[in-house]
């Protein structure tokens, strides 16, 4: 009984572990020094700074703001963006609507409001889950966005 406790308890953490992260980690002594200075610029006292890299000129950051809040920024060649995360609980109900008609099966992982200078958008990371109780892993991810009054923009 004890083999089979112990052999249930490394597939759960190593589902976590394969499932958990879609970018690749740095520290910050990795990211682009102009993208730590535009962080810090525009950023009074973040907390839990955690960076993440996305491709080869891409990064992530991911925080919690002086309010606790938990935000992110994505920094490329492009430009940058904020992310301001929304607890799920309250989703805009044109969200939540779209999210039931167009992608039934789908559930809403995250949900934020994106600013790209200075135009905002929501945008929600929806997810099926698959599996067995709580060994459950995300099979199919997308990430879909809505202009601030609630009309669905696409994919």
């Amino acid at each position: 009984m004890k083999k089979i406790l112990a052999f249930a308890a490394a597939i759960m953490l190593l589902n976590g572990v394969v499932f958990a992260q879609d970018y690749k980690s740095v520290p910050e002594k990795e990211v682009k020094v102009n993208y730590v200075k535009d962080f810090q610029r525009q950023v009074k006292d973040p907390t839990n700074v955690e960076w993440y890299q996305m491709d080869e000129n891409s990064f992530k950051v991911i925080y919690l703001d002086a309010e606790k809040s938990r935000q992110a920024m994505v920094f490329s060649s492009k430009g940058s963006e904020t992310h301001y995360f929304i607890d799920t609980r309250y989703c805009p109900v044109a969200v939540r609507d779209s999210v039931n008609n167009l992608f039934a099966g789908y559930d809403i992982t995250d949900l934020w409001v994106r600013k790209v200078r200075n135009k905002m958008t929501y945008q929600a990371r929806i997810a099926k889950k698959s599996g067995f109780l709580f060994w459950k892993k995300e099979t199919d991810v997308k990430v879909i966005s809505w202009e601030v009054d609630g009309k669905y923009i696409g994919e």
